[in-house]
């Protein structure tokens, strides 16, 4: 498994909102987990479990939504991750 952590400052919307369901139907996503800070509610970030790195690359690369979000949401950083262990 692979993983990466989004992360945006900005306060979440319809529109992030809408972005994140669209997210959900990429092809190998196994699991992704919308959050939003307790303490401030500009903190927001994606984690996505992917199958592996190439499902995660091939929607880097090529996925219109990946690039919507870009350039919509100013600031996005993502952190790449090998899932060494899991419940």
């Amino acid at each position: 498994m692979f993983a990466y952590i989004l992360k945006a400052d900005k306060l979440p919307d319809e529109q992030t909102d809408a972005f994140f369901e669209r997210f959900k139907q990429t092809p190998g996503l196994l699991h992704a987990y919308n959050l939003q800070g307790m303490d401030n509610p500009t903190d927001a970030m994606v984690v996505a479990v992917w199958q592996n790195r190439e499902a995660a690359q091939a929607y880097l690369d090529k996925s219109p939504l990946r690039k919507e979000v870009d350039q919509t949401i100013s600031g996005v950083s993502r952190t790449m991750y090998k899932v060494r262990n899991s419940k």
